[in-house]
């Protein structure tokens, strides 16, 4: 079975999902938590759940329209077969008058690749597309199934048909894993040999697999040690010679005592799930695998082992897998993706271009950015450095006003560039670097703007800094001072951070600005120029190498004790900046601000 297009209308929290696409392979669900990423899986269950949609407007039980859930599942004519075999209930079907015999033409849809059923669901499941044979005389008769094919046995007018059929091989190919703990590691030895949906019987499924294809089972352990350093190796077997069996995990590779293992129900929650997944995956033919949350119960690692273990091994079938964690995504080349937002009472599906998220990932590992950063992101604004990476959306937080839904906006994501000289560099094209930073914000359009750029101004003279808001479409700002850290020449500030680190003989206000009076005029500062004598002249403040000011700052007045760490004591300058003297960083806090609204345009 393949599930190739589905769409919900009035359940959880879906007033209408549209049409959500699948392919074979992973498809994604992505998107924060609780905006219907589990609910949109959980309808996928073979037992629809009524569950209908409330909002403000409409909420009382008797005025809720019913949930329902309409699409497109591909089903071969031999699953078909095999399920209905499984089940031995009747189907009616339409024969020639007379003649109880099943008609050629459904005898060959058993026969056929791919059966595309356009399917219903509510409170019960419909076909509207069920196969019919082209009869002169038509009667209803029912029949059975048997291993040479469907037997007559009896006429009449009322019985299952094609969507009974078509549900039935849905329950056999689907199985749903979600976050619970799965206490699966043991069952009784008599039970069925196919996994059932909720892997109760993995244990029995598992035994069999040992003892009848043991290369079968050294390579679901062998993937279980790819995912689990701490799983050296498994086995099943009879507690006490009783009925049961139960699954063992060892930490080592020989199975000389027993004591040294760990009952499958006492390890670690993911185990049980990923046991369960992995013999699906080994032992279906084509099924359709559903995980919701696969990182709440896996390690990031683990869940990215797993997702390319199922994908480069056992790609014949469909898996639908939600999760919070781009970074799982990164792991393989998804069939679909998409995002789930919600606002208010609805949540709703966008879906996204693999081809974009390829780029994004493609793009991430050759600019050495992590993928969250982008993926997870409304808006994406690239920044010089760490400092700048960490202070803005602080300074934004810190300083943003309360009176307008929009001024409560959320804060855009700021990601520091890897090279900022990559931009002014004579060796390359500037346009080249922004457009490669552009490509990497928009492979997630759905879900971020435009780039922006934030760098600062340094040597660049007004000529040069024109040219590359011009390359950046002008969508980049530059910082009004030389560098960042020409914001943070607040003697006080600057003492309370230093003596936050020294244990003893702290330094005082006088001595910071001794230091900064005696040197702020020498030429090493690149504001010789400039120097007055005041701390405070704008003309000095501007154009000084404040970075290396510090730097030496930090050494002198410490007595060595302490070196000026550009990523730490910048962002604590900054905050104590705002909390004691907000006044003193307005055109700071006006750039990012400015910064921000450039984002949303």
């Amino acid at each position: 079975m393949l599930i190739s297009e589905m769409s919900l209308e009035n359940y959880a929290s879906f007033a209408s999902s549209g049409r959500l696409k699948f392919g074979p392979g992973i498809n994604f669900i992505v998107g924060q938590n609780n905006t219907g990423k589990s609910a949109l899986l959980q309808s996928l269950r073979p037992s629809f759940p009524q569950t209908p949609h409330r909002s403000d407007r409409m909420f009382r039980s008797e005025e809720l329209p019913p949930s329902s859930q309409s699409g497109t599942a591909i089903f071969s004519g031999s699953e078909l077969m095999r399920s209905w075999q499984r089940s031995t209930c009747h189907i009616q079907v339409m024969v020639n008058h007379g003649k109880p015999d099943f008609p050629d033409e459904l005898t060959r849809f058993f026969l056929t690749d791919a059966w595309e059923a356009n399917f219903v669901r509510s409170f019960d499941f419909k076909v509207t597309n069920q196969p019919r044979a082209a009869l002169p005389n038509p009667k209803p008769a029912k029949f059975r199934p048997t291993m040479a094919g469907p037997v007559f046995v009896e006429w009449g007018q009322i019985g299952n048909d094609f969507a009974t059929i078509a549900i039935l091989a849905w329950t056999d190919a689907l199985f749903f894993f979600d976050a619970q703990r799965y206490n699966v590691g043991r069952c009784l030895i008599n039970m069925a040999e196919k996994l059932q949906s909720d892997a109760g019987n993995l244990p029995a499924v598992l035994m069999r697999m040992q003892g009848n294809q043991g290369d079968l089972f050294k390579s679901l352990t062998q993937h279980m040690r790819d995912i689990f350093p701490s799983v050296k190796n498994l086995s099943v077997s009879s507690p006490n010679l009783s009925q049961e069996l139960e699954i063992l995990v060892w930490p080592v590779i020989e199975q000389l005592h027993k004591e040294l293992s760990t009952t499958l129900n006492e390890s670690g929650t993911g185990l049980s799930q990923v046991l369960a997944i992995l013999t699906v995956a080994m032992t279906m033919e084509r099924a359709v695998i559903v995980i919701d949350e696969i990182s709440s119960f896996l390690h990031p690692a683990a869940a990215k082992a797993l997702v390319r273990i199922l994908e480069s091994h056992y790609p014949q079938h469909q898996y639908i897998i939600s999760t919070h964690s781009p970074e799982v995504i990164s792991a393989c080349t998804p069939a679909t993706v998409h995002l789930v937002t919600k606002t208010g009472f609805a949540s709703s599906i966008i879906p996204l271009d693999v081809a974009n998220i390829v780029d994004l990932r493609a793009l991430t590992g050759e600019l050495g950015v992590s993928m969250t950063d982008v993926f997870a992101a409304d808006r994406v604004v690239w920044v010089e450095g760490p400092t700048e990476e960490a202070a803005f959306p602080y300074i934004f937080e810190q300083t943003r006003e309360d009176s307008s839904a929009e001024q409560r906006e959320k804060s855009p994501q700021f990601t520091a560039v890897v090279a900022t000289g990559d931009f002014t560099a004579r060796r390359t094209r500037p346009e080249l670097i922004f457009d490669i930073y552009s490509r990497l914000s928009n492979a997630a359009a759905a879900l971020s703007g435009a780039a922006t750029f934030a760098f600062d101004a340094e040597e660049l003279n007004d000529q040069q800094m024109a040219d590359l808001k011009r390359q950046a479409k002008e969508r980049l700002l530059f910082l009004p001072r030389r560098l960042f850290e020409c914001y943070l020449i607040h003697p006080a500030a600057i003492v309370t951070v230093i003596n936050g680190h020294l244990e003893e003989k702290p330094v005082t206000v006088t001595e910071v600005e001794a230091f900064l009076r005696a040197n702020g005029g020498l030429a090493k500062y690149k504001a010789a120029t400039a120097w007055t004598g005041d701390l405070s002249d704008e003309n000095w403040l501007k154009c000084v190498d404040a970075a290396v000011l510090l730097n030496d700052l930090f050494s002198k007045v410490s007595e060595a004790r302490l070196a000026f760490s550009k990523r730490t004591h910048s962002f604590a300058i900054v905050k104590e900046i705002l909390a004691t003297d907000p006044g003193f960083a307005q055109e700071l806090i006006q750039f990012v601000k400015e910064l921000v609204t450039l984002s949303r345009t």
